[in-house]
């Protein structure tokens, strides 16, 4: 549940904050005073698109900072279970925008991306606003709202998974046909190549080997002076450091005779020489194994040489042309015996065209039933919201159920099926797509029976309506009402709406109002107690003049949607 929003330097305001309970909070004000910014302000902290132009005139930086209370939040409560993110039953959300570009996000004090910050909320907070009105519109949005009524994530996923590896397969054919006719012409030059790779009879790392032998080679007389020359300044020479070491030893004797808690010091002077005898003779052998040889060094170059010369056609290292004569035994395989690899492209193609038709159908059966379910339910919650002979359907675009008679052209990633939410207002009439008939005010009941219907669903714990009344009044707004506040009864629901109809049916009221101070305007947003609730009512029934009939029907009104809130 969304407990409380701060917001600061954001557009108009300067300094706010508020906070929200359970059940309906309806938010009200004059037109232009602000209220559709809290949205944007709510949009910021589910990851929408931040800019330089939402930070308030005169300040550098604007943030957004929500506090979700874990307990009324099963969603949130367990991705941040599942997430390095500490939580201890709240969760902080904190986004600031900057005019110097650096935007940064916040949980609990743990900085994240803004990937991480869309994975986090998705689904916690569901915000309708006017642009939803004009998307129910797009035929190609109701299929999705579609399955998340029917909860077909799981159906939706695997369709998916399996379309993508009917994609790969047909990819995997089309480049093999495309690619026979090119081979069979390549055949020569791709086994020529292959011969002089073969011929080359390349070891692994043996470039790396080969190098390294070459390089002791060509410094051969600089190695053996300077393993000799430390030899002899560790043993031969008359002031070696091993000979030196007996003087050494003398003199720590003494020490330890007088002192004997200075006995470890002739174990480490012991050890010391044990190491250096062991160096010394080390250089010794490594000095006698050195020996220059010219034949040898002419074999190296020699060979280095024809390995240049092939990385230069089929890669930079031994490993790379060993790799590029493995594939061009594939190749050359494929173009001589390529009936038999593209009957084995076509059985895997075949198969997977078939596996994923079998998912697509049996998600398409899944769809079609519960389309049958979203129009009944549709058609009994917009009997509630005052359309009580409205039809409501789902037409069904498919290709067909037999194996032939699908086209690949109608696969996608969601299935085979592509649907259009189909309205009747009024009794008498054929159900005709949205786009062709529904008014604005139809689009608004819609959109809400929609969100009801898929609250129940489980797909958001709070849902934020702004302006949810356009284009109706009267009654109908009074039933709009209702059904919010039926809603609420479930899911924090927040409404910004200009109707008093809707408004009186809500548990908690927040009125925004911009004020001018000095040379700026600011936005403010309060709670209302019950008799300033009465007045903002009695303003959004009267208008300019406030008369005391018009305070006692905004009185009357409050009570009765009040009483009928009450369980």
């Amino acid at each position: 549940m969304l407990s409380d929003l701060i917001v600061r330097n954001f557009a108009v305001i300067r300094d706010l904050e508020v906070g929200f309970g359970d059940g309906l909070t309806i938010i009200t004000g004059e037109t232009g005073a602000g209220k559709s910014i809290l949205v944007g302000a709510v949009n910021l902290i589910l990851g929408a698109r931040a800019s330089q132009e939402m930070i308030r005139t005169g300040a550098d930086e604007a943030s957004v900072e929500a506090q979700f209370e874990l307990t009324g939040t099963p969603l949130l409560a367990a991705r941040l279970a599942a997430s390095e993110v500490p939580a201890d039953g709240t969760l902080v959300i904190r986004r600031g925008i900057s005019r110097g570009g650096r935007n940064r996000i916040f949980a609990n004090g743990r900085l994240i991306s803004l990937q991480q910050l869309h994975e986090l909320m998705l689904g916690v907070i569901s915000v309708s606003g006017q642009h939803e009105h004009q998307l129910l519109l797009d035929p190609s949005v109701h299929l999705d709202l579609l399955d998340r009524f029917a909860a077909t994530a799981g159906q939706l996923a695997e369709t998916g998974r399996r379309y993508h590896a009917w994609q790969a397969a047909r990819a995997a054919w089309q480049q093999f046909r495309k690619l026979r006719e090119e081979r069979a012409q390549q055949l020569e030059f791709l086994k020529f190549q292959l011969q002089e790779l073969e011929a080359a009879q390349l070891q692994p790392d043996e470039d790396l080997q080969l190098a390294r032998e070459r390089t002791l080679l060509q410094h051969a007389a600089t190695l053996h002076a300077a393993a000799t020359g430390a030899h002899r300044l560790l043993y031969s020479d008359a002031h070696a450091i091993l000979g030196a070491l007996d003087a050494v030893t003398t003199q720590v004797d003494t020490l330890c005779a007088i002192d004997s808690r200075q006995a470890p010091l002739k174990e480490n002077l012991e050890q010391a020489r044990i190491y250096l005898e062991e160096l010394a003779h080390a250089l010794q052998q490594y000095a006698s194994g050195i020996s220059f040889d010219p034949f040898r060094l002419s074999e190296l170059e020699d060979r280095l040489a024809v390995l240049q010369r092939l990385g230069k056609k089929y890669g930079a290292s031994v490993a790379d042309m060993i790799a590029r004569a493995e594939q061009l035994q594939g190749a050359v395989a494929d173009c001589e015996d390529p009936a038999m690899r593209e009957l084995e492209l076509t059985r895997e193609l075949a198969a997977d065209r078939e596996r994923y038709l079998d998912q697509a159908r049996e998600l398409s059966r899944r769809r079609r039933a519960e389309a049958e379910r979203l129009a009944q339910d549709m058609e009994r919650v917009l009997a509630e919201l005052d359309l009580p002979k409205a039809r409501f359907g789902v037409q069904f675009t498919a290709a067909g159920d037999a194996a032939d008679q699908v086209a690949d052209s109608v696969f996608t990633e969601t299935g085979i099926d592509q649907v259009e939410f189909l309205l009747s207002a009024n009794p008498g009439e054929d159900l005709k797509p949205l786009a062709r008939i529904a008014s604005g005010g139809e689009l608004s009941r819609i959109l809400l029976a929609l969100k009801s219907l898929l609250s129940v669903q489980g797909q958001a714990e709070t849902l934020i309506f702004d302006e949810v009344d356009t284009g109706i009044g009267g009654r109908t707004a009074e039933l709009v009402g209702r059904q919010l506040q039926r809603l609420a009864r479930g899911h924090q629901v927040l409404c910004i709406t200009h109707l008093p109809q809707i408004a009186c049916y809500g548990e908690q009221h927040l009125r925004v109002a911009k004020a001018v101070e000095g040379s700026g305007t600011e936005t403010g947003i309060s709670p209302l107690s019950a008799d300033q609730r009465v007045e903002e009512l009695a303003r959004m029934l009267g208008g300019i003049s406030i008369s005391t009939t018009t305070r006692e029907h905004a009185r009357e009104m409050l009570e009765k949607a009040q009483t009928l809130g009450q369980p």
